[in-house]
């Protein structure tokens, strides 16, 4: 009796951690994208993500057969390579970092070539600046405020002499949920361009307030619109599905799975 009452309590205390353990498995696998499908008036598109090490993107492979692969350097994606439906390489991103940072991106575009250089005026400020050919004069510098691994503000200064000035700022504002891309190993560090509706940072943008002043061709020029996200969420909140509408009467859904 008393052997079987030993057995018992093994037993129970054997599923109580077996059960214990697998709840720990469950609690530690991160949460990441695996499929995104993109809805709008002018059709549908999806792509599957795929991973290595549990977190780090290997690879989208998109319905239209084009993929974009990524390579990391330890916990720093370094380079991506961009192809089309037919397997050739059409672009070509190397990226380079200093005190953990992201400090420069070089492009290649077919024959186009260029660099792009953040210089960080303290951790939640950076400018950027590229090289690309222009006209004697012209400019085109932009600055990205953050907070909390968030943008929350851009600001671009365009100028081509004796043709136009434009100014622009964005105003962005976020939620406190998480972005589907925010366990995506070194996305957040690359993450600065808000003209995309998928950001890659830590919670998700609601909306982007944009105004723009300046002139072309002498004449004075001011407009403002605007890009309002609503979003619905599963359990662990992340994003479901999301909807982007903006002022131009535009309308985009996209869908998530993980």
């Amino acid at each position: 009796m008393t052997n079987l009452i030993r057995a018992g309590i093994c037993l129970i205390f054997g599923l109580i951690i077996s059960c214990s353990s697998r709840d720990e498995e469950q609690e530690n696998i991160l949460v990441v994208p695996r499929t995104i499908t993109s809805k709008s008036s002018s059709g549908e598109s999806s792509s599957a993500y795929h991973y290595i090490d549990g977190n780090k993107l290997a690879r989208v492979v998109s319905n239209n057969r084009t993929k974009v692969e990524s390579f990391y350097t330890n916990k720093f994606i370094t380079k991506t390579i961009s192809y089309n439906e037919l397997g050739e390489i059409i672009a070509t991103n190397n990226y380079e970092y200093a005190n953990n940072k992201l400090s420069k991106v070089n492009t290649n575009i077919g024959i186009l070539n260029y660099n792009i250089y953040y210089t960080w005026i303290d951790s939640n400020h950076v400018s950027i600046e590229d090289d690309k050919t222009r006209s004697v004069g012209s400019i085109d510098k932009t600055e990205v405020y953050l907070s909390n691994g968030n943008v929350v503000k851009t600001t671009r200064h365009l100028h081509i002499p004796n043709y136009y000035t434009i100014d622009e700022v964005n105003i962005v504002e976020n939620d406190i949920k998480s972005n589907p891309f925010k366990n995506v190993e070194g996305f957040s560090l690359i993450a600065f361009d808000i003209k995309s509706d998928l950001f890659y940072q830590s919670n998700n943008i609601t909306k982007i307030t944009t105004t723009r002043t300046g002139t072309i061709d002498g004449e004075p020029m001011a407009e403002t619109y605007f890009k309002v996200f609503n979003h619905s969420f599963n359990n662990q909140m992340f994003p479901l599905n999301y909807t982007v509408n903006d002022s131009f009467g535009n309308s985009y859904t996209y869908e998530f799975t993980y």
